[in-house]
């Protein structure tokens, strides 16, 4: 018989160890990709829940946009490590702020919605929260011309139909102010939360 080397036996030591350590790194890439996917459907659900809230109550509640936070904090924590993961969480905030904010002052745009984009900002950092707020701007220009256009239908109609129909119309506020900012928001920050995982 002839005896095994040991060389041989070093070899397969070693290959036995690159494959183990091959299906742990495998394992655990495959765990944290999952998390991560089930944590955007978590983040999509309440961006669902928002835009829904508002454009039921043109309102979107103060304790969606604390809990939105919350748990956006959490996952960047999680997801980054605590340093990283807190300057990420606070860089969307004050992005999300710093972008909206002024708006409004003006009177351009609801405090909820203002606060809760700041809320959701957490979850993707400073990057995404820009890329959010652009994305945010040019579907809200969309869904602004289509409101005005829908309003001025509304208003013909009425105009037609009903005399009691118009008077009602007329004492509605401006239509810009009434729209449901916090749906073009939602969208945007679905879009910058999903395109990276997508690609």
């Amino acid at each position: 018989m002839h005896r095994a080397h040991p060389e041989s036996h070093a070899m397969l030591a070693v290959a036995w160890r690159l494959g183990t350590s091959g299906k742990q790194v495998a394992t655990a890439m495959l765990t944290s990709a999952g998390l991560t996917v089930s944590l955007a459907i978590v983040f999509t659900a309440i961006l669902g829940l928002a835009a829904g809230w508002d454009i039921k109550q043109r309102r979107i509640p103060n304790g969606l946009a604390l809990a939105t936070v919350l748990l956006g904090t959490s996952f960047a924590l999680v997801s980054r490590g605590v340093t990283d993961g807190a300057w990420a969480a606070f860089g969307g905030v004050a992005v999300g702020l710093a972008v909206w904010l002024p708006w409004w002052w003006l009177g351009m745009m609801g405090a909820g919605d203002v606060k809760f984009f700041a809320a959701a900002a957490a979850w993707l950092g400073p990057r995404g929260a820009l890329s959010a707020a652009l994305v945010t701007a040019l579907l809200g220009g969309v869904l602004a011309i289509g409101w005005l256009v829908a309003r001025k239908l509304v208003r013909r109609q009425a105009g037609g139909a009903n005399t009691i129909v118009v008077d009602e119309v007329a004492r509605e506020p401006d239509p810009t102010v009434r729209l449901p900012y916090g749906v073009a928001m939602a969208l945007g920050l679905g879009v910058a939360a999903w395109i990276p995982l997508i690609r």
